[in-house]
């Protein structure tokens, strides 16, 4: 099985003192934008749309739709009378921060020999900045996407979550198919890089000095040095280490992440693509989402509303599948099959927000699997959510 390796940007594949970057870019954006927008509004106004992305829990909304409804109305322009100037600001003066990144001749020649083995690369960076941004580092930073092929690139078109959030390891897990080979996570920032990732259940290498310090993490996770993290991976491929998604942290980030995974699925696909089965008696793009849609709305909000009662109910089957040809969900628009996902799921997250671990060990009886408790029930959930990730996979690769 091919290994995924997940690995950061900043002052990982490039170094980039951020805090000095970011203040240059965010002084040559509103210069850019001053004529429109007024010194004294540019920065309150990006201040209040990161605070915005980096707290980001639902589904719903790209990173970048996210930041828009945020920065545009708070600026008073809407973004259509800026678009050509920040175009123009990205494409001449973007360039111009290169100054103050470097090249990592170390990072260039693990992306090399990482590719070269065969291994599925994604560029993992926080994505709160556009694609032509994050291109551009890359290309300073010697990993053109050009030039190497990544599986992935995070950016704030692509991403609905973001650093420090399971939820962000999860939707790339998730735009991947659920690999079901190793993944690892090698990153610098221990809040950003290398907790979220271990809560996902995947083993990290942290670029850093060993110290006595380093908290407790997975057994074959590792600290140290670049020229470590290569034999670091051949181990991990050796010993075929494939991710834990059985904690509730990692359970929980897999129900925030599956419908923003459909989302970015569904929305480049012509609507004749959501209504092609891959064959007469298998399910279509849009039969998927009004089943995940309904058995949130039918049976997994009234289950687990039920369970964290702490009444140790009887929870008795539901047949679902019939509910595909019963209710004709092949009938319904292309786009409302998911937007109701959206909905369903994000009342179900909602509902369980703030569990403690005592409402996570509350008892329930199910008519199929026996004796449960709340938590594994959330995981049956999470588990069907991959099983129709993947069916939806199938379903696109047929049609396309």
């Amino acid at each position: 099985m091919t290994l995924t390796l997940l690995i950061d940007l900043d002052d990982t594949l490039i170094s980039n003192d951020i805090e000095v970057f970011q203040k240059a870019y965010f002084k040559r954006l509103a210069e850019a934008l001053q004529p429109w927008v007024p010194m004294d509004k540019f920065m309150p106004a990006m201040m209040a749309a990161i605070q915005a992305m980096l707290t980001k829990k639902t589904p719903a909304l790209t990173m970048e739709e996210q930041f828009d409804q945020v920065f545009y109305p708070q600026i008073g322009t809407p973004k259509s009378e800026l678009m050509e100037t920040i175009h123009r600001f990205y494409s001449e003066s973007f360039p111009e921060l290169r100054k103050h990144t470097a090249r990592r001749p170390e990072a260039i020649e693990l992306v090399q020999s990482a590719i070269s083995r065969g291994w599925d690369v994604v560029v993992a960076t926080n994505p709160l900045f556009p694609w032509t941004a994050i291109e551009q580092r890359l290309d300073w930073a010697g990993v053109s996407p050009d030039e190497f092929g990544f599986k992935l690139v995070t950016s704030y078109e692509n991403s609905h979550f973001c650093k420090p959030h399971p939820a962000y390891y999860a939707e790339i897990l998730g735009n991947l198919n659920w690999p079901s080979g190793p993944v690892v996570m090698v990153g610098n920032s221990l809040e950003d890089d290398i907790i979220p990732a271990e809560k996902l259940g995947l083993p990290t290498f942290w670029l850093h000095e060993e110290d006595s310090e380093t908290p407790a993490r997975n057994p074959f996770s590792q600290t140290g040095a670049f020229e470590n993290v290569l034999p670091w991976l051949e181990k991990v491929e050796k010993e075929q280490q494939i991710p834990d998604l059985q904690s509730i942290s990692a359970i929980y980030a897999t129900l925030q992440s599956t419908p923003a995974v459909f989302d970015t699925l569904s929305r480049p696909l012509p609507i004749e693509v959501w209504a092609q089965r891959p064959a007469e008696s298998e399910w279509n793009l849009i039969e998927i989402l009004a089943h995940l849609r309904d058995v949130d709305r039918e049976v997994n909000l009234g289950r687990i509303a039920l369970t964290i009662r702490g009444e140790n109910p009887f929870l008795p089957g539901a047949n679902t599948d019939p509910w595909v040809r019963e209710r004709n969900y092949a009938a319904e628009p292309a786009r409302a099959a998911l937007e109701g996902f959206f909905e369903s799921r994000t009342n179900l997250l909602k509902l369980i927000d703030g569990a403690t671990p005592n409402d996570l060990a509350q008892p329930a009886r199910h008519a199929i699997f026996g004796p449960t408790t709340l938590k594994e029930l959330l995981g049956f959930i999470a588990t069907h959510d991959r099983t129709h990730i993947r069916q939806a996979w199938n379903a696109i690769e047929a049609a396309v």
